[in-house]
């Protein structure tokens, strides 16, 4: 071997062992970040998709409800038809899927690190001409002999928004059980842990094709909407 071809071997091979370790320090060094920022980033993803997702699970209730309305058309016109017999069997059943989940749930009024934050549900809601009239279940889930805390509705008005985005204000507040302490904290209401309260609220009319909604605080959305569906009106 010639003294140029050793010479040029014995470069290569001292580049070679050099580029190499740059090249995984690189590699780690571009990896790292990813493995620190993956649960961040994975946290960030859920909080911003639970919205989204929420809203799915209202938009397939008010397909539901879209596909029981159809059904029955089709029964009122064709009682005899063709398919009369499938759709009644198919009817029974969407409407059992209807009346589960029709039942209320309980959605927290605050941050759910507050635990002095109750929850609260709407239990009824009745479309009347003049009014829409919801029964508000609020309830404090403490075991430690402490109270919850809430902002009464006639100082913090409600509103109430419908399936088509439809703003209806509060008419009247309702009243709060006698026992219940007022201005325990900055006016707020109190109700002590294990304890749940009824409070009729009136809002404005709903439309009549609205299928669903929530109630929410007009001013500070602090709490989670209370959501609920509307019993089926002719």
């Amino acid at each position: 071997m010639s003294h140029n071809r050793t010479y040029t071997l014995i470069i290569s091979l001292f580049i070679i062992s050099c580029a190499y370790p740059a090249s995984g320090q690189r590699r780690e060094t571009n990896r790292a970040p990813t493995r620190l920022d993956t649960p961040t980033l994975r946290a960030s993803a859920q909080r911003n998709t639970a919205p989204e997702r929420t809203e799915k699970y209202w938009a397939a209730q008010r397909s539901l409800e879209a596909a029981i309305q159809q059904l029955e058309a089709y029964l009122r016109e064709a009682p005899e038809g063709e398919r009369a017999a499938t759709a009644r069997r198919q009817l029974a059943v969407l409407k059992s899927l209807a009346t589960s989940a029709s039942l209320p749930e309980w959605a927290r009024m605050g941050e759910s690190f507050i635990r002095e934050a109750p929850e609260w549900r709407v239990v009824s809601v009745d479309a009347q001409p003049d009014r829409t009239r919801a029964v508000i279940e609020i309830t404090c889930g403490r075991e430690d002999g402490k109270d919850c805390y809430f902002r009464p509705f006639d100082g913090s008005p409600l509103v109430m928004v419908d399936s088509a985005g439809r703003f209806h204000p509060m008419l009247d507040a309702g009243d709060l059980p006698a026992d219940v302490r007022r201005g325990a904290r900055d006016g707020q209401a109190a109700i002590s842990g294990g304890r749940t309260i009824a409070v009729t609220v009136d809002f404005a009319p709903l439309a009549a094709d609205a299928a669903s909604g929530q109630v929410y605080y007009r001013d500070g959305n602090e709490a989670r909407p209370a959501r609920f569906l509307l019993s089926r009106r002719r």
